[in-house]
């Protein structure tokens, strides 16, 4: 167990909330499918978008985007596949484009396809049911500024990006989404202070978007700060208890706490804890949101599993064969295949 928490620490943490599937038809393929999700003005969406990838009608795999936008189909044949961008049924519908895979005759293709939202037609007046969302009348400078700091971030000009960012605030100091992607990018630049002083003017100025508390749950990870991180993931699922992210990135932390917890029974209620958010992840997501492989693995090794510990880590190397820290996941599978057996063998 203590070789995965190492291995883990290597990750970037950001990678513990990626969601996949994987199927038997995408085994033992090297093209890799790649792109974003866009609103039509080429921005980001706020909130994670569930993505599947269908081929003649059946789905092969899906995914959440990151916090970028961005989604990641590896392992595919070569073929053309339908990509599909879950409405969520408020701002924007359910968008769907086609895409070809093909390597011409060689393995290792990577292709990129976007997809730019359809925005939802508003119609007549709000439909009975529906809260309406955190609204704000943005100057005209503020918003550019802020759409030129969204695409510059996005091009890999996080400091071009940050100066840009700070002119939408400087013109609208209210601005929400403004101190929110600020803090995203210090949070992603390692400037933590700055992060947590960007997040908590976006908190303080909408303290019912769960966005906030999730950048502020990604600081705490990062810090290994994991009851806290635990709490406030806790409080983003509170906000919005139907998003699957949200008790994915509570189960994530729980996890990690389980990890550096030293007393037996805290570890059995915290391992209880990470199994019951993982459970309500998968629940809504039918059954599609689950960590990363590496995480499932220490997961399961903490949970007295080790059989399965290894099969997740193999699941991870046949994904990156080429990862640096291949030999010590061989290593660590050959451990858990060896404390499996003399779990079968023991009287």
């Amino acid at each position: 167990m203590q070789t995965i928490i190492s291995i883990l620490k290597t990750s970037l943490i950001v990678s513990a909330i990626v969601c996949f599937l994987s199927t038997a038809s995408a085994q033992n393929a090297a093209n890799v499918l790649q792109g974003k999700v866009v609103t039509s003005n080429g921005l980001q969406p706020t909130s994670p978008v569930r993505v599947r990838l269908t081929y003649n009608g059946r789905l092969i795999l899906e995914t959440f985007t990151d916090l970028s936008g961005r989604f990641n189909f590896p392992g595919l044949q070569t073929g053309t596949y339908q990509l599909t961008a879950e409405g969520d049924g408020r701002t924007f519908e359910t968008t769907s484009v086609m895409v070809d895979v093909s390597a011409f005759g060689r393995a290792g293709l990577t292709v990129t396809q976007d997809i730019t939202l359809r925005p939802i037609v508003l119609k007549g007046r709000t439909q009975p049911g529906v809260i309406n969302a955190f609204r704000q009348d943005v100057p005209e400078n503020a918003r550019l500024a802020f759409e030129q700091g969204l695409k510059l971030a996005d091009s890999g000009k996080p400091e071009e990006a940050i100066n840009k960012l700070n002119q939408a605030v400087q013109a609208f100091p209210k601005y929400f989404d403004a101190h929110l992607q600020l803090g995203n990018l210090f949070l992603k630049t390692g400037r933590t202070a700055e992060a947590i002083a960007e997040l908590d003017l976006a908190r303080e100025i909408n303290p019912t978007d769960e966005r906030a508390y999730q950048s502020f749950g990604l600081l705490l990870m990062g810090q290994k700060n994991y009851p806290v991180a635990v709490a406030v993931f806790a409080e983003a699922e509170r906000l919005n208890p139907t998003n699957p992210m949200n008790a994915l990135m509570k189960g994530t932390a729980l996890i990690h706490q389980t990890a550096t917890e030293a007393d037996t029974a805290a570890r059995t209620v915290l391992i209880n804890r990470a199994d019951q958010a993982l459970t309500q992840a998968l629940n809504l997501s039918d059954n599609k949101a689950k960590p990363d492989s590496l995480t499932l693995a220490l997961f399961y090794d903490l949970k007295g599993e080790p059989e399965r510990a290894a099969t997740e880590l193999e699941s991870y190397l046949r994904k990156a064969p080429q990862a640096k820290n291949s030999e010590a996941l061989k290593s660590e599978i050959k451990r858990l295949r060896e404390k499996a057996q003399n779990k079968t063998t023991q009287p």
